[in-house]
């Protein structure tokens, strides 16, 4: 079972081995939009995971959620 498993898994690598980028590589502009999304939701989460965790005074309350 295992050793299928195993040669199942190695012949994958054949397959999704992909080819050698050819030509020109043209470089992206730094998407400053995307970078600040992010990060506002990131704080977003951590902030409301903060007000949950200050509503909780009891094990009763930390386990309704």
């Amino acid at each position: 079972m295992w050793g299928a498993f195993a040669i199942i898994l190695a012949a994958t690598g054949v397959f999704a081995a992909g080819g050698a980028i050819d030509g020109v590589v043209e470089k992206q502009p730094l998407n400053i939009a995307a970078i600040v999304m992010f990060f506002l939701f990131v704080a977003a989460t951590l902030g409301i995971t903060y007000w949950a965790a200050q509503r909780t005074k009891t094990a009763k309350d930390f386990y309704t959620a």
